[in-house]
């Protein structure tokens, strides 16, 4: 059996967001992440530990949503 590919979801400075934080998909494991990443939309952000607001609050990035539900078909 093979193990599924793994990501994570993390709310980060994105000045594309009216809230000024977006959550991004990026691959791998968040233990296993550098400062910098690129996110499954293709852009690198710094990765921060995020405030519980800051999950709630933080729109969801749609390109990386939508490239990680066609790596599902």
């Amino acid at each position: 059996m093979t193990e599924a590919a793994r990501y994570f979801w993390l709310p980060v400075a994105d000045e594309k967001s009216g809230y000024g934080l977006t959550r991004h998909a990026f691959p791998g494991r968040r233990a296993d992440a550098d400062l910098a990443q690129p996110a499954h939309c293709g852009q690198t952000f710094a990765l921060a530990t995020p405030s519980e607001m800051d999950w709630i609050c933080a729109p969801t990035c749609q390109d990386c949503n939508d490239t990680l539900k066609a790596t599902r078909r």
